[in-house]
């Protein structure tokens, strides 16, 4: 993951003064190249102590090492968040394309690079063992669990997908203890997401959910939490195009893990379910 990334999803967790050092490293990347720890922390207003602090929290094990990949990040061009604004006017169709591929490609590269293996494999193992998988999200985040309640209807396992509380609460409910509600939200923070979790915690059902890295209180409700990267979209966007792209990704990826646990039983079922659909199809041009 490039270090914006990083800082970025690691933002909500950091100190005021590990703050200070990460939004000057975002703002002066090529001028941190050439500074020690002494120099970056009177520049950031900050400590040597914070400077080493944050290098620790986002993963990485030395100062030398952040410069490294600052420099490789550099090097690979990647983009500034103000340069990823959905549209300018009048702009160049060839430009869109380039700066919708461009940040569509960092956000599911920087997704991929953080997975939390052991939190994919609790929740595949949830999924696996649950009787029913509730699925809820809102506006866009409902074509993720759209998405979700196609694949795994595909082999077998029955899902509810919902993106209204009056439809989902009744539900939960009268949910069974076996039972799953996998929450989908970027932010994590929507007043509906946050009500659904809280009545699952309280019948005993529990609570998976999918949201952009950070410290939110969906995540924080969540017993299963798995997260993209943070988006590199315009806080104005007209689509949450890199979101979901970032959401897809991580669905496929727990999709495909979940195959390859139940390997013999998703295979059965998704030979059945082309089957049925290649029979359907066929008897529409008889």
């Amino acid at each position: 993951m490039s270090v914006r990334g990083r800082i970025l999803n690691a933002k909500g967790d950091l100190s005021e003064a590990e703050a200070k050092v990460a939004d000057y490293i975002l703002k002066h990347q090529q001028q941190v190249l050439k500074m020690t720890i002494k120099q970056l922390a009177k520049a950031s207003n900050s400590s040597p102590a914070s400077v080493i602090r944050l290098t620790k929290r986002l993963d990485i094990d030395s100062f030398t090492t952040l410069r490294i990949l600052l420099s490789s990040d550099l090097t690979k061009n990647h983009s500034d968040p103000k340069d990823n604004a959905d549209i300018t006017k009048n702009e160049q169709l060839s430009s869109i394309k380039e700066k919708l591929l461009s940040s569509a490609l960092q956000s599911i590269r920087e997704t991929t690079d953080q997975v939390n293996e052991d939190e994919v494999d609790h929740l595949v193992s949830a999924i696996i063992h649950s009787q029913r998988l509730f699925i809820f999200g809102i506006g866009a985040s409902y074509l993720a669990v759209e998405n979700i309640s196609q694949k795994w209807n595909r082999i077998g396992y029955p899902t509810v997908a919902d993106n209204d509380l009056n439809a989902l609460l009744p539900k939960v409910i009268n949910a069974g203890k076996n039972d799953v509600l996998w929450i989908i939200s970027n932010s994590g923070e929507s007043p509906e997401v946050l009500l659904a979790a809280q009545t699952a915690k309280e019948k005993g059902v529990k609570v998976a959910s999918l949201t952009r890295f950070g410290n939110n209180s969906l995540a924080k409700l969540s017993d299963i939490s798995v997260h993209t990267s943070q988006p590199m979209e315009s806080p104005n966007r007209i689509a949450a195009t890199n979101s979901l792209l970032a959401q897809f990704m991580l669905i496929d990826i727990i999709f495909y893990f979940f195959v390859s646990k139940s390997f013999d039983k998703s295979a059965k079922a998704l030979d059945a379910s082309h089957r049925v659909v290649r029979d359907y199809k066929q008897s529409l041009l008889k």
